[in-house]
C-alpha cells in the first residue's frame, strides 16, 4: 500500500489539508464552546439550508473520531489529489459529503464527523485499485478488512448503546465512493454505473427535504421541530409556530401535544377551521386539554360545531377522567355553573372538583379551591363552600381576590339565609 506523504508535503494538497485543518478548527472551537451549531445537520436542512449536509463533516465528537478521520482523509486524500488534481478532489469531497450526510439526515438524525467522506474515498479507491494501473498500489487486503470489520462493528456498537455512529453515512459514502470508482475506471459500463450515482444522489437530497418525515426512522424524529415550534410559540411567531408543528405532527401523527400546540397557533392566527381540526385530532388521541376545548367549543357552538351540550359534556368527562388536574378543575367549573342542563351535573362538578384539589394537595391552587367552592354550593353546601373558598382567598394573587370576594359574599348570604 502506498504510504502517506509526509506532513511538510502539505503545500502540495491543498484541498486535503485545508479539509483536514477546518475540521481540527472547527472541533476544537465546538470543544471550546464556541457556537458552531449552523453547521450541523438540522431540521433547518428542510427550510433550505442544504449548505448543512456539507459543513456537517467539519465537527467531530471526540479525540478518536477526529484522529481517525484525520488520518484517512490524508492516506486516501493526497493520492486522489495527486492523481485527479485539485478541482477534481474537492468535487469528489464534495460529493461524498452530501451524499452521505443527506441519507444519514434522510434516515436517521444526522451526524457530524468526516466519516463519510473517508468511506466514499475508500471506496472509490477500492474500485480504482481493481480496474486502474495508477491506483495499483493504493489499498491492500489489510485496509479492506479494516474498513469492512469497523463497518459491521459500528453498528454493533450502535445498537449495544456503546457509542452512537453514523453507519448510514459510513455505508452511503462507501456505495458513492464504489460507484464513482466504477463510472471512472469502467468506461464500458459507464452509463449504468453513473445512473445508479446519481439515483442515490437524488434519492438521498429527497429524503433529507421533501421525504424524510415519510421515511425516517429516528425514534426522536419531529422532536426539534416540536421545540422550535414552542419556542416560536412563546416568542408570538404564530405562523413560525405553525410551520414547525405542522412538520412535528407529520413526523409524530399520533403525538397529541404537537396536535394540540398547532391548533394554538391556529387559533393565535385567527384560523379557527384549522384549529379545530389539530385540536380534535389532539382530542381523539387523548390530550385533556384538547378534550376540554372540544368540549367548549360543542358548549358554545363556536368554530363551525354545533351547539350541542351532550357532545360537550362528553368531551369535558373525557378530559377529567384522565385526572389531569387542570382538566379535572375545568370539567368541574363546566359541570357547577353551565346555564345548559345537559351540561349542568352537581354531583359531577363536586367529584370532579374534590379529585383536583386532593391531586394538587401538596401545592393548593386557589383557583381549584375556588372551584371546589362553588361545586359545594351548587350541592347546597355553602357553609363548607364559604370555608373552601376562604382558603381560596388565602393563597389568591390580588388580581384574583376581588372576583374570589365576590362569591364568598354570595356563600356567607346563602348560610345566613338558609338558601
Amino acid at each position: 500500500m502506498r504510504p502517506a506523504p509526509s506532513l511538510s508535503e502539505i503545500p502540495r494538497y491543498p484541498v486535503v489539508a485545508g479539509t483536514a485543518l477546518l475540521a481540527i478548527g472547527v472541533t476544537l472551537a465546538w470543544w471550546a464552546k464556541m457556537d458552531v451549531s449552523a453547521l450541523f445537520e438540522t431540521a433547518m436542512i428542510r427550510r433550505g439550508e442544504l449548505w448543512r449536509l456539507v459543513t456537517s463533516i467539519l465537527p467531530h465528537a471526540g479525540i478518536l473520531h477526529l484522529a481517525f478521520n484525520i488520518y484517512w482523509l490524508w492516506v486516501f486524500g493526497t493520492l486522489i489529489e495527486e492523481v485527479f488534481g485539485h478541482l477534481k478532489t474537492a468535487a469528489l469531497i464534495l460529493l461524498f459529503a452530501v451524499g452521505s450526510g443527506a441519507w444519514e439526515f434522510a434516515l436517521a438524525r444526522g451526524g457530524v464527523g468526516l466519516s463519510g467522506v473517508g468511506y466514499g474515498l475508500f471506496g472509490l479507491l477500492w474500485m480504482l485499485s481493481r480496474y486502474d494501473q495508477r491506483f495499483s498500489d493504493a489499498i491492500d487486503a489489510r485496509t479492506v478488512q479494516l474498513f469492512v470489520g469497523w463497518f459491521f462493528f459500528c453498528i454493533v456498537a450502535t445498537v449495544a448503546n456503546i457509542m452512537p455512529v453514523a453507519n448510514i453515512a459510513h455505508g452511503t459514502g462507501a456505495v458513492l465512493g464504489i460507484l464513482t470508482g466504477l463510472t471512472i475506471a469502467r468506461p464500458d459500463s459507464r452509463g449504468l454505473t453513473a445512473a445508479g450515482l446519481g439515483a442515490v444522489l437524488f434519492l438521498g437530497l429527497w429524503g433529507a427535504t421533501l421525504g424524510r418525515p415519510r421515511i425516517n426512522l429516528s425514534g426522536q424524529a419531529g422532536y426539534e421541530e416540536a421545540k422550535w415550534g414552542y419556542e416560536a410559540l412563546l416568542a408570538k411567531k404564530n405562523q413560525e409556530a405553525v410551520r414547525w408543528f405542522r412538520d412535528a405532527v407529520a413526523y409524530q401523527p399520533k403525538t397529541s401535544e404537537y396536535w394540540y400546540d398547532l391548533g394554538l397557533a391556529y387559533i393565535r392566527l385567527g384560523q379557527p377551521s384549522a384549529a379545530l381540526s389539530a385540536y380534535r385530532k389532539a382530542a381523539d388521541l387523548g390530550d385533556p386539554d384538547a378534550e376540554y376545548y372540544v368540549g367548549t367549543l360543542y358548549e358554545a357552538g363556536l368554530g363551525g360545531l354545533p351547539k350541542d351540550g351532550a357532545q360537550a359534556l362528553y368531551w369535558y368527562r373525557k378530559a377529567a377522567d384522565q385526572n389531569n388536574v387542570e382538566a379535572l378543575n375545568d370539567a368541574a367549573w363546566a359541570c357547577a355553573t353551565s346555564p345548559d342542563p345537559a351540561i349542568r351535573n352537581p354531583g359531577a362538578a363536586l367529584e370532579y372538583a374534590r379529585k383536583a384539589v386532593d391531586l394538587g394537595k401538596d401545592h393548593p391552587n386557589p383557583n381549584h379551591l375556588d372551584t371546589l367552592a362553588e361545586a359545594l354550593y351548587v350541592n347546597h353546601q355553602p357553609e363548607d363552600a364559604a370555608k373552601a373558598e376562604l382558603q381560596a382567598i388565602a393563597l389568591a394573587s390580588p388580581g384574583e381576590k376581588n372576583e374570589f370576594e365576590k362569591r364568598l359574599e354570595k356563600y356567607q348570604l346563602a348560610v345566613k339565609t338558609g338558601k
